[in-house]
């Protein structure tokens, strides 16, 4: 593990100072090496600015891309193979954000969509739902936010993966800390879940009328949870370029933008 790059663990805003001296000593590392090995892309996603420069040759789109891969439930969960993530919990965290779209979309059922529904005999008038699709959507990507935070682990291993043969001994703390936030993950997923069905149950047992419209809406919404991410993610890849591109000018601002989203 001598010598090796210790770039890139992004560290979330409360570990603001741990942040900096990783990135001390990442500039430190890389001066001193002669003979970089090839890195990631989950590594040149997270170097600082001046080694970004040095380092990352990559195009727009295979930037973009590598952001697709970690980001994009649908990509990550079931095109991905040996990212350093856990297998089991991808396809946990899958099956979760599906009922969290359908259990969120009961919470916008108003009495006034009653009321038009009622008037139209029942039938799904999908323009009237769409403010209903979009506000469960967001509140689903808040809570995908959480479970980024609970169920990543790959920035770990790039932990682990960059100790120096002193540093051997944080290996345990490393370790300790995915066992908690799994811990934590199906905790959180549970009491979620039991929480989802008794509403689901309730809502489809009163409002038998309204099954037909509350599973298209739960489609609906899931759907524009996978395609969002296709424009939302342009942005990161496009700063990312024109910073590296138009390095002598020094684009830092916009490259700390670009490292902005996404947010694990």
């Amino acid at each position: 593990m001598t010598n090796k790059i210790n770039s890139i663990y992004k560290f979330s805003e409360i570990n603001n100072d741990n942040k900096t001296k990783e990135s001390e000593n990442l500039n430190s590392n890389i001066n001193n090496n002669s003979s970089n090995e090839k890195l990631d892309n989950f590594e040149l996603n997270n170097l600082e600015y001046e080694m970004a420069i040095k380092l990352d040759k990559r195009n727009f789109l295979t930037i973009y891309w590598s952001i697709l891969k970690r980001e994009h439930l649908l990509i990550y969960t079931f095109f991905i193979r040996n990212d350093y993530n856990i297998v089991y919990i991808k396809f946990s965290r899958f099956i979760f954000l599906i009922c969290t779209d359908m259990a969120l979309n009961i919470f916008f059922f108003s009495d006034e969509t009653m009321h038009k529904m009622f008037l139209d005999y029942g039938k799904y008038n999908f323009i009237q739902q769409i403010p209903q699709i979009i506000y469960s959507t967001l509140v689903s990507q808040l809570i995908e936010l959480i479970l980024c935070f609970l169920s990543l682990t790959d920035k770990h291993f790039y932990q682990i993966k960059n100790l120096s043969e002193s540093s051997k001994y944080k290996i345990f703390p490393i370790i300790k800390c995915i066992k908690m936030k799994i811990t934590f993950f199906y905790i959180f997923t549970f009491i979620m879940f039991a929480f989802y069905w008794y509403a689901v149950a309730c809502f489809c047992a009163v409002y038998e009328n309204t099954q037909k419209a509350f599973i298209k809406d739960s489609f609906s919404s899931f759907a524009l949870g996978l395609l969002y991410p296709f424009i939302l993610y342009l942005f990161p890849s496009i700063f990312r370029i024109i910073a590296l591109r138009a390095s002598k000018i020094r684009c830092k601002c916009i490259y700390a933008i670009s490292d902005i989203i996404p947010f694990f």
